[in-house]
């Protein structure tokens, strides 16, 4: 059986959630990953303490808070963009240096910047990132272009104390949005979803403390049913959530591979005959962008014929596929014909014409082992699932730790299933 652990994109941004109050915060089915020990000395570096209850639960009280500075080393993890809000919602101000993350594309956060600066923040761009809402942040209406979960997420902390009441429309859709969402709300914010993209903010003077638990991590638990796809359904999988799996199951299902819940366990079968099929990445709640590589390798290496991905959320995603390439998949990258930049997710200033945001994908192949290298959280477990079942011994350097920062103890849960897998240094 394989265990899911609680989000990597939902745990520890509700740790963050302690700095908007000074009261004690008790949080579970927090990840035990580098990313939540990052988010945890960033609070300390504040002045917050942190207890250690167990492996997933702690206990946080920022009652004294002597820095908005957020250290360079936190930068790491994506989620270090919400300690713009939390810090802009507890002290007025914070200060941050470039921000850190995959290589999959830029991710400016020009898009928060942007919002703050239409509810009266003061943003500075020099060497270091300074932003400071010189009152209580204005009331009104403000749109994003395009969507963004950690913009959408940021954005309504540092709204937390608006006086009067903000209206953000384009917002992110994603459960980990929901998951912080009814946190603060438990907290004593006032937040609520209007329409499917609109969130309303009505301003609070107090937030106080909270018990709360993450959600489990739904990419994770794509991830475990993709390896069981591959070895044809021998898996059973704990904790993941059907109704945050939808697009991705869906998909499953048209190829031919089927997952149903026996009590609370998700149980894949595989049919006789697969079908290639099509994916397009788009915002939730369509494709999410990091279940493509994971889907991309079922094409390889189980689905006949020619499948493509369409990559709409990031402009550089392909490195997972020159890995595998590697490996004897066959595949070919390409742009698709009549698409402009509006019709992407990623800035359009980083839309170039002659470059591929599609590929097809060309299968079944069987996988040569060889040396593989992770160049980013999901390109990482991708090459490490090739490498499980590809016949014959393979190396995957990590020398980031993308792999390790994105999924909790994976090494032990992939021994735990009989694989033969260990950590050496290189």
């Amino acid at each position: 059986m394989y265990e899911v652990s609680g989000a990597k994109n939902a745990g520890p941004k509700l740790l963050i959630t302690s700095l908007v109050t000074s009261e004690t915060c008790k949080f579970s089915n927090i990840p035990d990953t580098s990313d939540s020990e990052k988010v945890i000395e960033a609070i300390k570096s504040f002045g917050g303490i942190v207890q250690t209850l167990n492996s997933h639960t702690y206990s946080v009280t920022c009652s004294n808070i002597t820095s908005s500075v957020v250290p360079k080393e936190a930068m790491r993890a994506r989620q270090s963009v919400l300690f713009i809000g939390a810090l802009l919602a507890r002290t007025g101000k914070v200060m941050m240096p470039t921000l850190g993350g995959d290589e999959i594309g830029k991710r400016p956060i020009d898009r928060l910047l942007n919002a703050l600066r239409a509810f009266g923040a003061n943003v500075n761009q020099g060497n270091n990132l300074t932003i400071e809402f010189p009152e209580r942040p204005h009331t009104g209406v403000y749109k994003f272009e395009k969507n963004s979960h950690t913009a959408t997420e940021s954005l309504l902390i540092a709204l937390l104390h608006t006086n009067g009441v903000a209206r953000v429309e384009n917002v992110a859709l994603e459960p980990e949005v929901d998951n912080l969402i009814e946190v603060l709300n438990a907290m004593g914010a006032r937040i609520s979803r209007l329409a499917d993209r609109v969130i309303e903010i009505e301003g609070v003077e107090v937030l106080h403390g909270v018990e709360a638990s993450s959600i489990y991590d739904r990419l994770e638990a794509a991830t475990a049913v993709t390896l069981s796809a591959m070895t044809e359904g021998a898996i059973k999988i704990k904790n993941a959530e059907k109704t945050h799996l939808t697009s991705y199951l869906a998909k499953l299902a048209e190829a031919g591979v089927r997952v149903r819940w026996v009590k609370d366990l998700a149980v894949v079968s595989v049919a006789k005959k697969l079908k290639p099929i099509d994916i397009v990445t788009e915002v939730h709640p369509g494709f999410m962008t990091d279940w493509h590589p994971i889907i991309a390798l079922l094409m390889a290496t189980k689905f006949p014929g020619k499948s493509s991905v369409h990559e709409k959320i990031f402009e550089n995603r392909w490195n997972y596929l020159r890995e595998l390439g590697k490996m004897g998949v066959k595949y070919e990258l390409f742009r698709p014909e009549g698409e402009q930049p509006e019709d992407y997710n990623f800035n359009e200033s980083e839309f170039k014409n002659d470059e591929p945001h599609a590929a097809y994908i060309f299968g079944p192949t069987e996988l040569s082992p060889t040396e593989l290298f992770s160049h980013d959280v999901r390109a990482g477990i991708d090459v490490l699932l090739a490498a499980l079942v590809a016949n014959g011994q393979s190396v995957v350097k990590d020398p980031k730790d993308h792999i390790v920062r994105g999924y909790e103890n994976i090494v032990g849960k992939l021994q735990g299933l009989g694989a033969d897998i260990r950590e050496v240094d290189l």
